[in-house]
């Protein structure tokens, strides 16, 4: 079999195997705690990350995916009788998963901070990138005492970010429309910030 034949067979291989249905593929908010460290107000978060056997074979063909983590606080008050809210903060950053096949090791990449951490399996990378620990979400002198407070967290899959040939697969088929949507928890502060 020449060069051209296996390229062939090895493009045909990936079409068939990205046009397979699959098991659900979702993206689940466990757990969302606040509490307090030294006057700032920080959460932690474990995002439980399932991805379909269609899109673990596209990541393990180098295929990258890249997250959206969505992180608001909003305080809520009534004006004239009438309740309302204003965001008081709002984080959005992008993790990028990728496998290097020759060296066989998954790469998670965060935006926000930079970081860049190396897995031997997809589940330990998956996992990692799913835990927000002490995660800085605001100055509790910024925050108004005896008011109640909204913290929501969302993770998705940013469908835009795929190669250009899988964006019009991802758009129509329901492995690859993976979003959490917004998990939250409400905070009293109390009368005075301790």
């Amino acid at each position: 079999m020449n060069t051209t034949q296996r390229l062939w067979l090895k493009a045909l291989s990936l079409v068939v195997i990205f046009g397979m249905p699959t098991a659900q593929a979702d993206i689940q908010v466990l757990s969302l705690n606040d509490y307090q460290v030294n006057q700032q107000l920080v959460l932690d978060a474990t995002i439980d990350i399932n991805l379909a056997p269609l899109i673990i074979e596209a990541v393990n063909h180098e295929v990258p995916l890249t997250f959206t983590t969505e992180i608001e606080l909003n305080e809520r008050y009534s004006l004239l009788g009438i309740d309302l809210s204003r965001n008081r903060v709002k984080i959005t950053y992008e993790s990028q998963v990728n496998y290097f096949g020759f060296n066989k090791i998954y790469v998670i990449s965060n935006k926000r901070n930079q970081k860049v951490q190396s897995f031997s399996s997809l589940s330990e990378a998956l996992k990692t990138m799913g835990t927000l620990s002490s995660f800085y979400l605001a100055n509790l002198a910024d925050l108004h005492p005896n008011t109640l407070y909204t913290i929501k967290i969302r993770v998705a899959l940013n469908q835009w970010k795929l190669p250009t040939p899988l964006i019009l697969d991802a758009l129509w088929k329901s492995d690859w429309q993976l979003d959490s949507g917004w998990h939250q928890t409400q905070i009293q502060s109390p009368k005075s910030w301790q």
